[in-house]
């Protein structure tokens, strides 16, 4: 009974992910800042969530190698994008951070992304957006609670 709930979940959250994605392609290319390609702004977004990153973390994030990951955030380095913070302890390494010019363009995207949805979400009464409100509410919590805790990466704040 349990496996067959829990494979049920899984294709649950599938089909809520392919949704979710082609939501987010269809208004990313709607709103999409010209300044930065979609892979730069995958790397602006994922700093943006975690404040501050190595490398290898968002290499592991956005699934990425590690010399692929290095040029793309050399790059938004140099194009002024992220910050660069040097490890007092260890040289070698480094933290990234989203500059002012980086945040303006995940902050200005998201914001027109929210615009968007909110025009789809406006069309449902109040009864379904309150219980998609708390579904989201409820998934959020389960999945900090179990799935993020598991995971090695944790966010630095």
């Amino acid at each position: 009974m349990k496996d067959k709930k829990i494979k049920n979940i899984m294709k649950q959250v599938i089909i809520f992910n392919d949704i979710y994605e082609e939501v987010i392609q269809n208004s990313f290319k709607k709103n999409q800042n010209a300044e930065v390609s979609k892979l730069e702004f995958n790397l602006l977004h994922t700093v943006y969530r975690h404040n501050e990153l190595t490398i290898s973390e968002v290499s592991e994030l956005l699934n990425i190698s590690l010399p692929n990951c290095s040029r793309y955030v050399k790059n938004a380095i140099q194009e002024g994008y992220l910050n660069k913070r040097v490890d007092s302890g260890d040289k070698r390494i480094y933290y990234i951070s989203l500059s002012e010019r980086g945040r303006r363009i995940v902050e200005t995207t998201l914001d027109d992304f929210s615009m968007d949805i909110s025009t789809h979400l406006n069309s449902l009464d109040p009864k379904d957006l309150d219980r998609l409100d708390e579904s989201f509410s409820n998934l959020n919590s389960t999945l900090a609670d179990t799935l993020l805790s598991s995971t090695s990466l944790t966010r630095r704040n």
